[in-house]
């Protein structure tokens, strides 16, 4: 091959690495600019489960007072119920939470 033939199919080549480099580094700006916003989501997500972590904690000793006072069969059953709803949405925003953290 001549001389010249060999650095036309260099330049070709790196051309090709370099417009490949390029959209790399587009990818890799945009995964990082996703990265952010799902971990500024997260951040709500993990506050928003905090402050209801506290609010359950709150309101437990205030159920259970309740369910002392009122008659057994009734206050206990509607504090139970209010605690499985409870602890039903906190398991699901655990479980988005995890989602978020995975992808």
């Amino acid at each position: 091959m001549e001389p010249l033939a060999l650095l036309d199919g260099l330049e070709i080549k790196l051309r090709q690495l370099n417009a490949s480099a390029d959209r790399q580094r587009a990818d890799y700006e945009r995964v990082l600019a996703e990265n952010q916003q799902l971990k500024q989501v997260l951040d709500r997500q993990t506050g928003i489960v905090n402050s209801l972590k506290d609010k359950l904690e709150r309101s437990q000793p205030a159920a259970k007072a309740e369910t002392d006072t009122d008659t057994p069969s009734g206050g206990a059953a509607i504090s139970k119920q209010q605690r499985e709803t409870i602890e039903f949405c906190l398991r699901e925003v655990d479980r988005c939470l995890d989602w978020l953290q995975r992808n």
